[in-house]
C-alpha cells in the first residue's frame, strides 16, 4: 500500500503534538491537586468537564474540514492552541487565580481537538479502506513515539518547574502548526469551498443510521475505559501506589515506547481479520490490565499490567478509527469521523469523571473497587464488538471485498 506523499509529515507532526501534550497535561490533575490543594473530586470534575466541552469539537470540526478543507483546520487550531497554553504557563508561573486555568485550558483543549476530525478525515480521503487500518496504525506509533518521550520530559521538569513544561508544550505546538501549513496538501475538489454552520439536524440524520450508531455507542463505553490511562492511573499511583512524577511518567513512557515498537506488528497481525475481533480481544486486553493495576504492589507490576493494557490500546485506537472510516460515506467523512469522535470524547470525559470520583470516594473503602468497574465496562464494549460484526459488510469490516464467482462458461452450438 502506497501512502500519501504527505502522510509521513502529518504522521510526523501528530507525534510532536503527543509529545508536546504529553510533557505537560498528563501532570495537569497532579498540579491541581498536590500543589494547589484542590480535592480530588474537584480535580476530576474540571478535567472530565473539560473534555466534554471539547467533544463539541470533534463535531464541529468533521463539519468544517469538510467545508473549507482540512488542511486549514490543522494550521489553525494548532496555531490558535500553543498561544492558550501559553497563557496557562503564565498563570502557574505567575501562580494566579485558578480561575485563569479554569477558563483558558477547556477553550485550549476544545481549539486543539478541532485537528483530530481534520487529520482522520485526511487520512480517509487518501486511503483506501482495506489500507486504513494499517495508515491509522502508522499514525498511532507515531503518536506513540511522542507518548514515549513526553512523560518522561515531563516527570522531569515537574520536579523542577512546572511553568516551564506548559510552556514548552505551547513551543511544540507552534511548531507543528508551521510543519502542517508547509508540508500537508488537500485532496483537490472535495473542499465545498464556504462554510456552513454546523448543524445538528445532519448528526441526527447520520444517527438514523442504526449501525453506525451502535458503533458509537461502543466507542462511547470504549473511550471511557481507555480515559483511564491518564488522570485516574495518575491520581491512583500516586495516592495509592506510592509513586513518585517521575515513575508516572516512566509509566506513560512504556506505554508509548511499547506502541512504537509493536504497533506494525500487531496491525500486520489483524489486517487480514475483521476489525472488529481485534476490538473485541484489544477490550479484554484492557479489563485485565486495570485489574492487575489496581492490585500492584510496586512499581515494576505497574509497569507489567500498563503493558497489558497497551497490548489492548494496539488493537482498539486504531481499529475505532477505521472502523468509522470505513462507516463513512466519501463525501461526508469529516462529519460522520466527527460524529463519532463526540461520542468517543464524551465518552473520555465521563470516564475520567467516574474514576478519578470512584478513586477519591470508593478506594478509602475498597482500595481495587474503581477498578473492577472499568473492567466490567471493557467485558461490555468486548461483547457490543462482537455483535456489530454480525452487521457489517467485509469491506466495512476492514477485509476486502469477496471477489465476485466466475460467470457460467457459455455453452456453443455445434454448427
Amino acid at each position: 500500500m502506497v501512502l500519501a506523499p504527505g502522510f509521513w509529515i502529518l504522521a510526523a507532526a501528530e507525534g510532536l503534538i503527543t509529545a508536546g501534550y504529553a510533557i505537560s497535561f498528563p501532570f495537569l490533575a497532579v498540579y491541581l491537586s498536590a500543589h494547589r490543594g484542590m480535592p480530588m473530586y474537584w480535580t476530576g470534575v474540571f478535567l472530565a468537564g473539560s473534555m466534554l466541552f471539547s467533544s463539541l469539537a470533534q463535531f464541529v470540526g468533521g463539519e468544517v474540514s469538510d467545508a473549507i478543507g482540512r488542511r486549514k483546520v490543522m494550521v489553525y487550531s494548532t496555531a490558535a492552541r500553543a498561544v492558550l497554553i501559553g497563557v496557562v504557563a503564565w498563570a502557574i508561573y505567575a501562580q494566579v487565580s485558578l480561575w485563569v486555568i479554569f477558563v483558558f485550558h477547556p477553550i485550549g483543549v476544545f481549539i486543539g481537538a478541532l485537528f483530530h476530525p481534520a487529520a482522520r478525515s485526511w487520512v480517509a480521503d487518501f486511503t483506501p479502506a482495506a489500507g486504513r487500518l494499517k495508515a491509522y496504525g502508522f499514525l498511532r506509533m507515531a503518536n506513540n513515539a511522542g507518548w514515549a518521550l513526553g512523560p518522561a520530559l515531563g516527570g522531569l521538569l515537574a520536579e523542577g518547574s512546572y511553568p516551564l513544561m506548559f510552556t514548552v508544550t505551547a513551543i511544540v505546538f507552534a511548531i507543528c502548526s508551521v510543519i502542517v501549513a508547509l508540508s500537508v496538501r488537500d485532496l483537490p475538489g472535495l473542499a465545498k469551498g464556504r462554510f456552513v454552520s454546523p448543524s445538528l439536524g445532519g448528526a441526527a440524520r447520520i444517527l438514523r443510521d442504526r449501525v453506525f450508531l451502535r458503533f458509537c455507542l461502543f466507542g462511547f463505553t470504549m473511550s471511557a475505559v481507555m480515559s483511564q490511562l491518564v488522570v485516574s492511573s495518575s491520581l491512583y499511583s500516586k495516592t495509592y501506589l506510592g509513586l513518585s512524577e517521575r515513575e508516572i511518567g516512566l509509566l506513560f513512557s512504556i506505554n508509548g515506547l511499547m506502541v512504537v515498537v509493536f504497533q506494525y506488528f500487531l496491525t500486520r497481525l489483524l489486517e487480514m481479520r475483521r476489525i472488529t475481533s481485534g476490538l473485541a480481544a484489544g477490550a479484554l486486553c484492557y479489563a485485565a490490565g486495570y485489574l492487575c493495576f489496581g492490585y500492584a504492589p510496586s512499581f515494576f507490576f505497574a509497569a507489567g499490567a500498563i503493558m497489558v493494557v497497551t497490548l489492548g490500546e494496539l488493537a482498539v485506537s486504531p481499529g475505532m478509527q477505521a472502523l468509522g472510516a470505513n462507516m463513512a460515506p466519501r463525501a461526508e467523512k469529516g462529519r460522520y469521523l466527527g460524529v463519532q469522535g463526540v461520542f468517543q470524547q464524551v465518552g473520555s470525559s465521563m470516564g475520567i469523571l467516574v474514576g478519578s470520583n470512584a478513586i477519591g470516594f470508593l478506594s478509602p473503602h475498597f482500595q481495587q473497587g474503581p477498578w473492577f468497574i472499568v473492567a466490567a465496562v471493557a467485558v461490555v464494549s468486548s461483547l457490543g464488538f462482537l455483535s456489530l460484526g454480525r452487521r457489517l459488510t467485509r469491506e466495512q469490516d476492514g477485509l476486502r471485498a469477496a471477489p465476485p464467482p466466475p460467470a457460467p462458461e457459455q455453452a456453443t452450438e455445434p454448427a
